[in-house]
């Protein structure tokens, strides 16, 4: 896992010690090694390196192909790339050695084949970007489930692509913030920036995109966009409705063994999450059953978790001990900012910090590796929602996670309109996918949970395993998002994942994924879904007086409505915000820059 920083000045010279300052400030993602070049004098590319594929030797320059004509800066991991090496570059049969990295294979890959045709191949989580010399243009791609983020900046001096923000305001550090993004994140569960940014000027590289500019003419154009859809076959799903769920979970079960084994650090110490859901739980059965974790860990909010404080059931049928992290309203409380930073917008979810936490401590304990349960209830139709989809939905998805809502707290010239835009067109894309669905109650519940993970998963879940682990250089993998484990899943008929008529209530979601994991774990443990725990609200205790909250004017709430009660969801935003806004925002940016903002 690494971090990414490339730089482009759109006129005159690159200030190469600025851009290696910038590089430095993402040394938590890569504190291995740093390597970068200058193109020209006009572009600088590189790379903080966390190995875990393999051994670094700094004299060996693993970021450029072997012709010198591209270089890489990669953020990620590419599952099985010897085996893609030996079916796509037959003639190198050096790029099949159990030694060989990634980004070798991917580098030659490129030398092969088109951009666009190299991302149709991958299964893994990445984003990278590619200079090539020949062409002189750089390419930039993302996964298409989204693991991996890549952000985007530009103004008339410089273009600048990071796998960070707090990179990109190294180079630029006034960057305005744009209200609305954040009178946004009130219409919204959780905070949805879609393709944008807090910070105006700042845009997220697609999930599945391939992205060109063109180094001489200065402009970007899309290449390729992939999508989970592209994987959904309405003959596998007519041949899966007709196959017993024993017949199903054979299947699922030897995809899961198979990609975890595949996933599997060599000479790497690793850990596995074991919350006591159905999940992370499954897939840390599959790590202890098929390696060695030096670490099985969970995160216990103290008086608010029901399965982590007692996970004695899971060591017994594991056979090993679990280290529950317990967290108080203070750690929690304590956390908030310093995830903030890296994130550099408010906590898309309240999630983060023990995601932090929990990092924290499996670094502490050696490991580079964390097996972890993120996508689950997106792949696997786990939550209740899926049970009752509405007769008629309306133009955005009727999922609590994609859909939008008034806000409960007003603001003085709020505009979503962009953001119902952006939810309306996921929801007819989810549609679309399943538009060969029949009824059409079983369309809009399959489409739901196709809404959830294409756009609500990489935006919350998978931006907090990635942003959260390598905070403290650590990878998370995430088996249940494996193109493998997409491509079967998207295939599923309704029933294997949310039977409202099941008999078992605790079946009625996540069907076939609860059918395996009591092969491992036996009927007894499969518990009632508890949600996520934590203490958001009562961290608004450590921001006095509500009423002196600076989110009050940059969000433009009417004087009237400061002292208003809030519902808890509310509370935990309007102090979401605050944080931010105090403590990361006013770091970076002069209080009259937030203050022109305000509309």
């Amino acid at each position: 896992m690494c971090g990414v920083l490339v730089v482009v000045a759109k006129r005159g010279s690159l200030d190469a010690g600025a851009c290696r300052r910038a590089l430095s400030g993402m040394t938590w993602r890569g504190p291995d090694l740093c390597v970068s070049e200058v193109f020209e004098d006009r572009v600088f590319i590189g790379e903080t390196i966390l190995s875990v594929t393999g051994d670094l030797d700094p004299a060996d320059d693993q970021q450029r192909s072997r012709s010198g004509r591209l270089s890489i800066a990669f953020n990620g991991e590419i599952y099985g790339h010897a085996a893609l090496a030996a079916r796509l570059l037959p003639d190198r049969p050096d790029l099949r050695r159990p030694d060989t990295v990634d980004t070798r294979v991917l580098l030659e890959l490129h030398e092969a084949l088109e951009p666009d045709a190299v991302t149709r191949e991958l299964d893994g989580m990445y984003a990278y970007a590619l200079l090539d010399r020949r062409s002189r243009r750089l390419h930039v791609a993302r996964d298409v489930q989204g693991e991996k983020s890549l952000y985007v900046y530009e103004d008339e001096d410089l273009i600048v692509v990071a796998s960070e923000i707090p990179a990109i305001r190294t180079l630029r550090p006034v960057l305005a913030i744009d209200a609305q993004t954040l009178r946004d994140y009130f219409h919204t569960r959780h905070l949805l920036l879609g393709d944008r940014a807090v910070q105006r000027g700042i845009r997220q590289v697609h999930p599945g995109s391939v992205e060109s500019l063109d180094l001489d003419r200065l402009t970007w154009r899309r290449m390729a966009a992939l999508s989970p859809s592209d994987w959904i076959d309405p003959g596998r799903m007519e041949a899966n409705a007709s196959r017993s769920p024993d017949d199903l979970a054979d299947e699922l079960d030897a995809i899961l063994d198979r990609c975890v084994v595949e996933m599997l650090p060599r000479g790497r110490r690793y850990a596995a999450v074991v919350s006591g859901g159905i999940d992370s739980s499954l897939v840390a059965s599959y790590v202890v059953r098929r390696g060695d974790p030096q670490l099985l860990i969970a995160v216990n909010h103290l008086g608010k978790d029901r399965l982590s404080s007692e996970l004695g059931p899971f060591e017994r049928a594991l056979g090993r001990p679990i280290q529950v992290l317990n967290v108080d309203r203070g750690t929690y409380s304590g956390e908030i900012v310093r995830c903030q930073q890296l994130c550099a917008s408010p906590l898309p979810s309240h999630s983060f910090v023990p995601q932090a936490l929990q990092s924290a401590a499996v670094r502490a304990a050696g490991c580079r590796v964390l097996f972890g349960g993120d996508g689950g209830d997106e792949v696997f139709g786990g939550y209740d929602a899926y049970l009752r989809p509405p007769p008629e939905p309306g133009d955005t998805s009727p999922s609590p996670y994609t859909a939008y809502a008034p806000s409960q707290l007003p603001f003085d010239d709020d505009d979503p309109s962009a953001l119902r835009s952006e939810l309306a067109t996921a929801w007819r894309e989810a549609l679309d996918a399943y538009a060969h669905v029949r009824p059409f109650a079983a369309r809009v519940a399959l489409a739901m949970m196709y809404c959830d993970l294409v756009h609500q998963l990489p935006l919350v879940g998978m931006r907090g395993a990635d942003l959260m682990s390598m905070m403290w250089s650590v990878e998370v993998r995430s088996v249940l998002v494996r193109r493998p484990v997409l491509a079967f899943a998207l295939n599923l008929p309704l029933a294997a994942k949310a039977d409202p008529s099941a008999p078992d209530p605790l079946r009625r979601t996540k069907t076939l994924l609860k059918k395996v994991f009591e092969r491992h774990y036996g009927r007894d443990l499969i518990l009632e879904k508890q949600g996520f725990a934590g203490f958001p609200n009562e961290s608004a205790a450590y921001l006095g007086d509500r009423t002196d909250f600076l989110a009050h004017d940059v969000l433009g709430v009417p004087s009237a409505a400061r002292s208003q009660a809030l519902g808890r969801d509310v509370a935990w935003k309007l102090a979401n915000v605050e944080f931010f806004l105090r403590n990361t925002a006013d770091a970076v940016t002069p209080r009259a820059v937030l203050s022109d903002t305000v509309r």
